[in-house]
């Protein structure tokens, strides 16, 4: 599980930890740019379902 903590650094105010992996500190830009990005490869990875698909209801 991913936690995000305060990390008492004045510069990378914010600590993700993840298990197996060191503390990276971040800036709220860098983070913000790392949600986003982390979004962008599960949508280019997983698309969503089509919603609203044309269905046989002639019957």
């Amino acid at each position: 599980m991913i936690s995000v903590s305060p990390s008492g650094d004045e510069v990378r105010p914010i600590r993700i930890t993840a298990p197996g992996r060191n503390p990276l500190d971040v800036t709220r830009a860098e983070l913000t740019a790392l949600v986003h990005e982390s979004r962008m490869y599960l949508m280019r990875t997983f698309p969503a379902p089509s919603v609203g698909s044309l269905s046989d209801s002639s019957g």
